[in-house]
């Protein structure tokens, strides 16, 4: 990577953190320049502005969420039942993975939840370009389980719900860890949350 490369990757990722603690308004072209060891006239040679940096920040998540999940190339959504169904539980077992596990995701969750709480543009970058396309996908395959409309409002309310099981693993993950007497999760305790998650999935092994 360039330096001019690593400048910019430095000041995306100095917003995220920052942005997500602090909020846009409260969070200084300075402090961003500081946190990421960049010459403050770096944000307006890669930027722009502090608002084309939040934008940028918002790109970089949306497209780092499809890229954990295995979805930076949109899948061929099969129309076969038995299809639909393993991918179902692959990007499902996926999702829960990296919700409960990836340190990086626990370091976009507070700009994210600002975002859900007062969308901006941003917001519209991350569903578009992020969430959206999960919801997009998930819903086809679950339309195809069901055999509804992908458009149905009872696959979206589905889809919302399970997705919400999985990012709880990301939002609840302190408690879970205090209940269950860790420090971390291991490899065996993310097993049991992939299964218990992929075990919900019964209910599309047959038509509604």
């Amino acid at each position: 990577m360039s330096t001019e490369d690593n400048s910019r990757t430095r000041l995306i990722q100095a917003g995220i953190r920052l942005f997500g603690e602090h909020g846009y308004k409260a969070t200084t072209t300075r402090m961003l320049a500081d946190e990421a060891q960049a010459n403050i006239g770096s944000i307006a040679y890669h930027f722009e502005n502090k608002n084309g940096l939040y934008l940028a920040a918002a790109h970089y998540i949306a497209g780092a969420i499809r890229e954990r999940l295995g979805l930076s190339q949109l899948p061929a959504l099969p129309t076969d039942r038995k299809e639909a169904r393993k991918l179902l539980e692959t990007i499902v077992r996926r999702m829960a993975y990296t919700f409960a596990s990836d340190v990086e995701c626990r370091q976009w969750l507070l700009m994210v939840m600002r975002e859900q709480v007062h969308p901006s543009e941003a917001f519209d970058i991350l569903q578009q370009q992020g969430f959206g396309v999960v919801q997009v996908i998930l819903s086809s395959l679950i339309a195809t389980l069901t055999e509804r409309k992908a458009d149905d409002p009872l696959v979206t309310i589905e889809v919302h719900t399970l997705i919400g099981q999985m990012v709880f693993f990301l939002i609840g993950r302190e408690p879970l860890l205090r209940r269950l007497g860790l420090e971390t999760l291991d490899t065996d305790i993310l097993k049991m949350i992939e299964d218990a998650v992929a075990s919900h999935l019964r209910l599309y092994d047959s038509p509604a």
